[in-house]
């Protein structure tokens, strides 16, 4: 006799979650004394669109990095695609998995940062080619021809030769995208991908990652472009130190907050303007 789907599962290691592909439970991230994360419980949904608002300095590309394993929790569970790679022991602290493990989950997430990252002595395509055959294993002509879609994808297909150096940083930006893509990722992380650019080049990335929404890949996004997120959004949370205030649709966030913090924040950002 079978044993059951969620017995199965659970002997595994996979926790039975159809809907949520990331979670995150009771996350906390100190750097010295400074306290980031303040316990913050957060999920996103499979092939969700998922914003995440709020001031400098309240912890947004800090749960990003922890999602990603480039940082790791202090305290907290951690959760991708029904696989733990952070647990919180029994003694509150984060315990991870193997590192070969966590890189074999995490490999599921395509990160785009603030700055680009792009190898600079690298041509364009040799910057999508470069993981997929070291990291992955991909044929040089496989990797070719899928770099060469991507380009496609991104607007981008006449600077495959140029370098990094030679492009405008809107064109740096989608070439970082169409680099995350190279991987296959099933979750991409976008952390406040337009605050490096020009306000002219803004619209250009933007462009991509609404294609990229429309392809319902799940997406969780940090930005600071208040009718991006209210536009592209299925939900929007609102940190401020530390914490998530407020989780909703992007209306419920951005235009009928109830939290008294939200408003005032939205309304220094319109005098901003």
């Amino acid at each position: 006799m079978c044993a059951p789907r969620d017995r199965v599962e659970e002997l595994n290691g996979i926790e039975a979650n159809q809907t949520e592909i990331v979670k995150a439970t009771n996350l906390h991230k100190s750097f010295g004394r400074l306290h980031v994360l303040k316990g913050v419980d957060f999920y996103a949904n499979r092939g969700e669109i998922l914003s995440v608002v709020g001031p400098s300095g309240s912890g947004k590309s800090t749960l990003l990095r922890l999602l990603n394993h480039l940082e790791t929790a202090d305290r907290g569970s951690i959760r991708i695609d029904g696989r733990y790679i952070a647990k919180e022991n029994a003694d509150g602290r984060s315990e991870y998995i193997s590192g070969k493990k966590v890189l074999k989950i995490c490999s599921k997430l395509g990160m785009v940062f603030q700055n680009f990252n792009l190898f600079p002595h690298k041509s364009v395509i040799e910057n999508l080619m470069e993981a997929p055959m070291t990291v992955a294993g991909v044929s040089k002509d496989a990797a070719a021809e899928k770099a060469e879609s991507l380009l496609e994808k991104v607007g981008l297909t006449d600077k495959r030769n140029a370098y990094p150096g030679q492009l405008s940083g809107g064109q740096q930006q989608r070439v970082a995208i169409a680099r995350a893509l190279a991987m296959d990722p099933e979750i991409m992380l976008f952390d406040e991908p337009t605050s490096a650019l020009d306000p002219e080049l803004i619209g250009e990335v933007l462009g991509v990652i609404k294609n990229l929404a429309a392809e319902r890949i799940t997406m969780i996004i940090v930005t600071h472009e208040m009718n991006f997120a209210r536009g592209i959004s299925d939900r929007i949370l609102f940190m401020d130190g530390g914490l998530i205030l407020a989780d909703g649709t992007p209306d419920d966030i951005l235009v009928n907050p109830s939290h008294p913090r939200i408003r005032d924040f939205l309304r220094k950002i319109i005098r901003e303007q």
